[in-house]
């Protein structure tokens, strides 16, 4: 499967780079940190949700279907996911949390008091 290269910067000023895909494809069992993205211009990608994964193949393939961020994003149009490896779970945390604190994704119902009083 192609993919092509995404950068989003972290509230810390850290550049993380992502390989960004279609959402729906198959995944390995790696863990990370993923972004789900739409394009808004031309090779311009807003980020809608930042998440991390034990497992990728878990998250964003067989587990797609009951991820409420998921939902949120598409409902907005989410066309495509960004994954990037993350090994161990304190380094995935500390990178989704840098990512959405510098991004605030308005998907992420983390921070967002609105979309909190909306969902459980």
């Amino acid at each position: 499967m192609e993919y092509f290269e995404l950068s989003y910067p972290g509230k810390s000023g850290q550049l993380y780079t992502f390989e960004a895909y279609p959402i729906g494809i198959d995944f390995k069992p790696i863990s990370g940190v993923y972004i789900f993205c739409r394009e808004v211009a031309t090779s311009e990608w807003e980020a809608l949700y930042v998440g991390e994964a034990q497992s990728f193949h878990d998250r964003l393939y067989t587990g797609l279907s009951g991820h409420d961020g998921f939902k949120r994003a598409s409902r907005v149009g989410a066309t495509h996911v960004a994954a990037m490896p993350v090994n161990g779970k304190t380094n995935r945390l500390r990178v989704e949390t840098d990512l959405r604190h510098g991004l605030n994704p308005q998907c992420n119902l983390q921070g967002n008091t609105i979309l909190s009083n909306l969902y459980r």
